[in-house]
């Protein structure tokens, strides 16, 4: 594409024509990409969302609630605090297995590092 098309183009999408001026009269940017040397290099990204202290908060308010409920006579919603109790057992023991593989990751990238 010209640079006379770029302008017009500009022109076409309702650029004022003071702006289009001042975009001709700027110097054209320029790319310049070189690598040297080196042993080459690699990103990663880890993400890891910690929910075990909110998973801990619910479990305490539910197990509150079960023992108020032991007090008093069992009903329904005593049945439901009950599974749900077992479900969040079960979500706080995958919590750490999540978290033990997420610093096992970082142990090993560590040791990479150092390498």
């Amino acid at each position: 594409m010209s640079e006379k098309s770029k302008y017009t183009k500009l022109a076409e999408l309702g650029i004022p024509e003071d702006i289009i001026e001042k975009v001709e009269e700027a110097p054209t940017p320029s790319v310049h990409s070189s690598a040297q040397g080196g042993k080459g290099g690699r990103a990663i990204s880890l993400t890891y969302v910690d929910n075990y202290s909110a998973l801990l908060l619910v479990y305490t308010f539910l197990l509150h609630l079960l023992d108020h409920d032991k007090n008093n006579e069992k009903g329904e919603t005593a049945l439901l605090n009950e599974s749900l109790l077992s479900t969040l057992q079960t979500a706080m023991k995958e919590q750490q297995a999540y978290r033990k593989s997420f610093l096992d990751a970082v142990d090993l990238l560590n040791d990479l590092k150092t390498e």
